[in-house]
């Protein structure tokens, strides 16, 4: 048995996506070792820290690759797919949300937070939490470019896959992302 363990874990995502697709459940379960990880970490950042959400979103985003393996095409890579499909199911997630009215006291409660103190700064949880607040600040799109970029590595044209978008839009997106993000994290630098 640990010999089929052995070589399911030396499969590519391309052989491990075909017999996915016919039915192979242990390698499922290793595009899920590879992938899940990265796709919750996506989920999550997109769906503004909502780790309920996202785990919702990772188990329909596998739940409907195990339907569809067997009609994946090979057209982009296994993982850009994945990427895809959870891209689709946060989109989804935020339009069943109803909108959180946000007062002005709120608002201050969080200027205030979002601008730690000098003894504050050697604490990477805090620069951690500061990320986590800008980039909840950027616009979805912005977000999603540079999660699938900056944490995820994937290519611009896979992102343009993922996000349906154009190579220029991608380029455009990582731009203003990047520009916001230096501009909001320039107390850590």
């Amino acid at each position: 048995m640990s010999a089929e363990v052995t070589s399911v874990k030396d499969r590519s995502d391309d052989v491990l996506a075909r017999r996915a697709g016919l039915g192979d459940r242990s390698s499922f379960a290793e595009i899920f070792d590879r992938h899940g990880a990265a796709l919750y970490r996506y989920a999550v950042r997109m769906l503004n820290g909502d780790h309920q959400s996202a785990e919702d979103a990772v188990q329909e985003t596998m739940t409907k690759a195990w339907l569809k393996l067997d009609r994946f095409r090979g057209d982009s890579s296994l993982r850009t797919w994945l990427f895809r499909l959870v891209a689709n199911e946060c989109i989804d997630s935020l339009r069943r949300r109803r909108p959180i009215v946000v007062g002005d006291d709120l608002i201050s409660v969080l200027s205030r937070e979002a601008a730690p103190g000098p003894h504050d700064v050697a604490s990477v949880l805090e620069l951690q939490e500061a990320l986590d607040k800008a980039l909840l600040e950027l616009p979805w799109r912005q977000r999603a470019a540079w999660m699938l970029r900056e944490v995820e590595d994937l290519s611009y044209a896979e992102i343009a896959e993922v996000l349906d978008t154009s190579l220029a839009v991608v380029r455009g997106q990582l731009h203003r992302a990047r520009a916001t993000l230096a501009i909001r994290m320039a107390q850590w630098r």
